[in-house]
């Protein structure tokens, strides 16, 4: 698949574990270029791209990937939908959910966004006694 045609020139994200800000990264997909900081005292299972020297665009592809629900998804179509996605596109999947997934509480904050893990991960919200508007944000 050629995701040139899915993924902006330049974009900017920071890997949050509940608030904290684990790592950041800067992509820069026309030039093939990601420059990427990552927080050296937090446990390697919660960062991006643990032990790697240099990050490839395709190693960002694929932390989006990880971070989505499977392909092999039961009515993925319809999951898409709700999302208001026609194609299963990483890039596109993770802007919509955040990368958030139940058995963690690591999620993507994009650059320009004001989001705390309350606002985008609904276990949490509720464990906090907070209300999410997650779903109703999209």
């Amino acid at each position: 698949m050629n995701y040139k045609a899915f993924i902006s020139p330049t974009s900017q994200f920071e890997v949050l574990e509940h608030d904290q800000v684990i790592a950041k990264v800067k992509l820069d997909y026309s030039n093939q270029n990601v420059e990427v900081w990552q927080d050296d005292k937090v446990s390697p299972v919660f960062l991006p791209f643990p032990g790697k020297k240099k990050v490839l665009v395709s190693d960002v592809l694929d932390y989006f990937e990880s971070r989505c629900l499977p392909r092999t998804r039961h009515h993925i179509d319809k999951v898409l939908q709700s999302l208001g996605l026609s194609d299963y596109v990483p890039a596109d999947i993770v802007k919509k959910t955040h990368g958030v997934l139940y058995d963690d509480y690591v999620w993507i904050r994009f650059a320009g966004e004001e989001l705390t893990c309350a606002d985008v991960h609904p276990r949490f919200a509720s464990e906090q006694g907070f209300s999410s508007n997650f779903c109703e944000q999209q």
